[in-house]
């Protein structure tokens, strides 16, 4: 992210933190509650005239439209992306292009956000009841959305179920951000599951490091299709790549 248009992204966890902020954006920690003052102190802070938020699920919509109307002033434009989650933030973040200008980026960013489906899995820390019935404390929890849709007493079942869920209609991207509680012999498990029952479907796995889930995925099932913008776009580099070079006549 350069030049006179900044990007704010609310995330958890240490990882998520380090993750995004890699790719040259500003963090704001929502660790704790975050509040729309909070948004407004950060976006105030940042000294681009053009300033794209990816809340990322953290403030419902309609605090955040005040956030907006009272960022926005002679100086200062300021753009509000729909991503619910920081799956979808990375998604986004992925296609930004500053060279675009600010209502096609945000554009652009948006519709990659809202493109990728997205899960979660928790475990249950009370007796609660939930769409999918009452689950008790220690339950795997899998949530499409915000919605509890399967409950398992086995984490893992309950992993594997999401998995199936959420590529079941299609994706050739997961991107898996872990949890602080998020074992390495679960994160293997879950892996393993998506290569033998979903062969076609590339995994990548960030370390997050939020306590809220033990891990957050999106399925993306326009990959290549995003690829194939990044490269026109400038903004991968194809050399690591290419495998064969061919003449035209070929």
């Amino acid at each position: 992210v350069s030049g006179d248009r900044g990007i704010l992204v609310i995330v958890e966890g240490d990882g998520a933190h380090e993750l995004f902020e890699a790719e040259g954006a500003t963090v704001l920690r929502s660790d704790e509650p975050v509040t729309g003052t909070h948004v407004l102190g950060a976006i105030r802070a940042m000294p681009h005239r053009e300033v794209l938020v990816l809340p990322n699920g953290a403030l419902p919509a309609q605090e955040l439209v005040a956030v907006g109307v009272a960022a926005r002033d002679a100086k200062r434009d300021v753009l509000l992306l729909p991503s619910a989650c920081m799956v979808q933030g990375l998604a986004a973040l992925a296609v930004h292009d500053a060279m675009r200008i600010a209502v096609d980026d945000a554009f652009a960013m948006s519709e990659a956000a809202a493109g990728t489906r997205w899960g979660s899995l928790r475990v249950a820390r009370e007796r609660a009841l939930t769409m999918a019935g009452t689950c008790e404390p220690g339950d795997g929890l899998a949530l499409i959305g915000r919605e509890v849709v399967l409950i398992e007493h086995d984490v893992l079942q309950a992993g594997r179920a999401l998995l199936d869920r959420a590529l079941g209609l299609g994706g050739e991207l997961l991107t898996v951000l872990t949890g602080r509680a998020a074992s390495t012999e679960l994160v293997s498990a879950l892996r393993a599951h998506v290569e033998h029952n979903f062969p076609h479907v590339e995994v990548m796995v960030y370390e997050g490091g939020m306590t809220s889930d033990l891990l957050q995925l999106g399925a993306d099932p326009d990959a290549v299709g995003r690829l194939m913008r990044l490269l026109v776009n400038g903004k991968v580099d194809p050399t690591p790549m290419t495998t064969h070079r061919m003449g035209i006549d070929r």
